[in-house]
């Protein structure tokens, strides 16, 4: 588990390594290999671009409890963006 003090200092170095001229694609794995150690997943699940029927009541319902969500797509930034205009006003209140 990081502290929001690590995770603070991780994001600038990250944000440089972004940035950088030289090795930035090493310095990002390297960046990127600190943070991610010792995880544990807790569950995945997969869904169409377009939302299935439930789909923005069954998130509110998580973010009710407590659970996060995060949303990865392997398409276009516009497909997450859609995703997320969809069910924001289940989500967001």
């Amino acid at each position: 588990m990081h502290t929001e003090d690590q995770y603070e200092s991780w994001s600038a170095r990250y944000h440089e390594a972004t940035v950088a001229m030289d090795d930035r694609e090493g310095k990002i794995e390297k960046l990127s290999d600190e943070l991610e150690w010792d995880l544990r997943l807790l569950g995945a699940t997969a869904i169409e671009d377009r939302l299935q029927d439930g789909v923005p009541e069954t998130i509110a319902d998580l973010k009710r409890a407590g659970i996060k969500i995060w949303v990865a797509t392997g398409d276009k930034l516009e497909t997450a963006i859609g995703w997320f205009m969809c069910t924001s006003p289940q989500i967001i209140g």
